[in-house]
């Protein structure tokens, strides 16, 4: 078997070309913990091949965190030396620098959990140390394990707390000399022929939107557009060649593969992609499966599962134009991305070989050759939600794999290289790794009017490129054009919309609006009123809906009546998200309401298909404090010793109390999905849902 495993390493672009800041820490934090390692493993397994999908833009910040020109708050924030904080320079960095998953980068630190529990006192609730440990251990949270061992990150980890300002320089040193490594790591591995580097456009846009915004019609027949048609197949061109270009610059070759961004793809793309030199690309298998007419895995119908067909790549020609396509096991790679991190090392790897020899099996039965499995992921942001930041599971990984004697690692070079004969691909359905389509970035409300926004600041550059200002200079116009670039990129419609969303949703709001609004400022132009209005709404209020009166629900796990929860409050599980796929979503709805004599009552309604009774639920209050109600197995039991709580699970879940008995004080929830010990699922995902059990008729007259 040729296995071929693509990391994607991508993030936005936070840096403000005219202020020149950047808006958020993540290029440099990830750069810490993830950039560097995921090449650096590799040294001890000399047999794995990989690829890595650098994308240039992320690469051009990583270069400025490298030389020490990098300006964002968070470092600034850190740096400054804690006895001249002010007041708001505090409410900031409790704001900000807890923002790490918990349970693998927070709560194993004892000193950084003692902070995280404190984050709601009041500011003069801490001391200068307290700061100081603060700035220290926000930062070294997000230096990877395979540093333990040198000697400032030894010393740092051992001292634990009680940190100096000599310790907090020790550590900024640090982190710029590891962000002006990463580079030459990757160039190394690559010419010693164990990595294959690959690319994507410059700012990572939907080539297939740049191209044309009506293909989206092709997936979605009836898809609300923008008014305007973004029609810019030179931008697309353009965005292709610049980053082969930056990458002959830093690497010395022009790269041989891409990975479209968000595995985004449609018949126009192809010769745009010959032309300017690639010879392979990798997408998703439910663009195989529908470019075949073949029904989707999620249907039930896993027709290109069981012939094979999802086990070889294609060869795609367009106007006389061919171009090598592969196509990801979408199962595979999202047990590695979503699922993995949940199970021991052990477990994970077992399961993932497991699953790998069935297919070499099932294959075999039916062809006379090896089956070539193409596994691409998110290289970075999957690692946070791994215990040591993946080390144990990589290196198990690797160990088995190194030693397996019929799986062989290989780059996808490599593999076009081997494989004889490519079947050839009559048509390519147009769509992106998630559900097949490009609706993640068009068609929603928010998502239109940011391409609409960017349609007209694109037809200002134009009408001054056609009737030239003297006055506006070639490198000004330059600067504008980078700017409509870096907002063609995918990463600020990926939080428009109802599909995702982060505590950072206004942030990357206001760069994407910073960078319209920067074209017209370069082309000294009046910026237009709606770009000083936030194109996304409130999080919460966008799929939360408050009781309108009091219910008295019959408390059955079953749906009696419709009015019984008419008037209750509700939050839409489906419309509203993270970064997880709807499709992997266990519960679809939460409903919430109050009693005239003091009772709350809940309900949890699942996805169609999932068997809530074998889920175990968890609803975490605010207040009181540290206070769960846990649903498991049919069984209903708390964290506090009660016995007054009335759970009923059948196709939902609905229970029942009275506030009076858990103190009288209530403030809001989350809901957890749990698998054994592992949280699969939260809602909201940011926030909390209110609950307010003391108010009266007339307040509910009011509402």
């Amino acid at each position: 078997m040729k296995l071929c495993i693509l990391w994607h390493m991508h993030q936005p672009f936070y840096k403000d070309l005219l202020t020149g800041r950047y808006l958020m820490p993540w290029v440099r934090l990830h750069g810490t913990k993830d950039y560097y390692d995921m090449a650096a493993i590799l040294d001890k397994f000399p047999d794995i091949k990989q690829t890595f999908n650098l994308v240039p833009s992320l690469l051009e910040q990583i270069e400025e965190y490298g030389r020490g020109e990098a300006v964002e708050d968070h470092l600034e924030l850190s740096r400054k030396t804690a006895d001249t904080l002010s007041d708001t320079d505090k409410h900031t960095i409790l704001a900000e620098f807890f923002k790490a998953n918990y349970e693998t980068m927070i709560e194993p630190v004892r000193r950084y959990n003692e902070l995280y529990k404190s984050r709601n006192n009041d500011i003069s609730d801490f001391t200068k140390q307290d700061w100081l440990d603060l700035q220290v251990l926000s930062n070294l949270a997000w230096i990877d394990p395979i540093f333990k061992d040198d000697k400032p990150i030894k010393h740092l980890l051992k001292k634990q707390e009680k940190y100096t300002e000599d310790d907090k320089e020790l550590l900024f040193k640090f982190q710029q000399k590891l962000m002006g490594k990463i580079i030459p790591l990757y160039k190394k591995m690559a010419v010693k022929g164990q990595i294959e580097l690959s690319v994507s456009p410059y700012f990572h846009p939907i080539l297939p939107l740049l191209c044309d915004t009506e293909i989206a019609r092709q997936s979605v027949p009836l898809i609300s557009l923008p008014d305007n048609r973004f029609t810019h197949p030179e931008d697309a061109a353009e965005q292709i060649a610049t980053a082969i270009e930056y990458f002959k610059i830093k690497f010395g070759y022009k790269p041989k593969g891409m990975w479209p961004s968000e595995g985004s793809v449609s018949e126009q793309i192809i010769p745009i992609l010959v032309d300017a030199g690639i010879e392979w690309i990798a997408t998703d298998e439910e663009i195989l499966a529908l470019s075949l007419s073949r029904g989707i895995r999620r249907s039930g119908d896993n027709r290109i599962i069981k012939t094979g067909e999802l086990y070889q790549p294609y060869k795609m020609t367009i106007k006389d134009k061919s171009l090598s396509i592969f196509f990801r096991d979408h199962v595979l790679s999202d047990l590695i991305g979503f699922v993995y991190s949940h199970m021991e090392p052990e477990a994970a790897v077992d399961d993932f070989i497991g699953k790998l020899e069935n297919i070499d099996k099932n294959f075999r039965a039916n062809h006379d050759h090896e089956p070539v499995v193409c596994i691409a992921l998110d290289g970075e942001n999957v690692w946070e939600y791994f215990p040591d930041d993946g080390h144990a599971f990589l290196e198990t990984l690797y160990t088995r794999l190194s030693e397996h004697p019929s799986i062989k690692t290989m780059t996808f070079s490599e593999a076009i290289k081997t494989t004889e004969q490519m079947c050839s691909l009559g048509k390519l359905h147009p769509g992106s790794w998630i559900n097949h389509d490009f609706g993640i970035w068009i068609g929603h409300p928010e998502d239109n009017k940011a391409w609409d926004l960017l349609y007209d600041a694109r037809q200002a550059l134009e009408n001054k490129i056609k009737s030239p200002d003297k006055a506006i200079s070639k490198e000004s116009l330059d600067l504008a054009k980078k700017e409509i670039f870096i907002a063609e990129g995918s990463d600020w419609c990926w939080w428009f919309g109802d599909e995702h969303s982060s505590p950072d949703n206004d942030r990357f709001d206001r760069l994407y609006r910073a960078h319209l609004m920067n074209v017209y400022t370069i082309l000294e132009l009046d910026i237009p009123p709606e770009l000083f209005k936030p194109i996304r709404t409130d999080y919460i209020r966008a799929h939360l809906t408050e009781p309108i009166d009091f219910i008295k629900p019959k408390l059955d796990g079953k749906i009696t009546h419709f009015y019984e929860w008419a008037n209750a409050g509700f939050f839409d599980c489906q419309k509203a998200g993270s970064t997880m796929h709807k499709a992997d979503r266990k519960l679809s709805a939460i409903y919430y309401g109050y009693g005239k004599r003091g009772e709350v009552f809940l309900r949890v309604d699942p996805t169609f298909g999932t068997d809530i009774k074998h889920m175990i639920v968890k609803f975490q209050f605010t207040k009181p404090e540290g206070f769960e109600i846990i649903c498991k197995n049919g069984c209903v039991s708390s964290n506090q010793k009660t016995n007054f709580i009335n759970c009923r699970i059948g196709s939902i879940l609905e229970l029942g109390f009275h506030i009076k008995d858990i103190g009288g004080e209530m403030s809001s929830l989350k809901v957890k999905v749990f698998d054994g010990e592992n949280e699969i699922e939260r809602w909201p995902v940011v926030d909390t849902i209110p609950i307010r059990p003391d108010l009266s008729d007339s307040q509910f007259w009011m509402v």
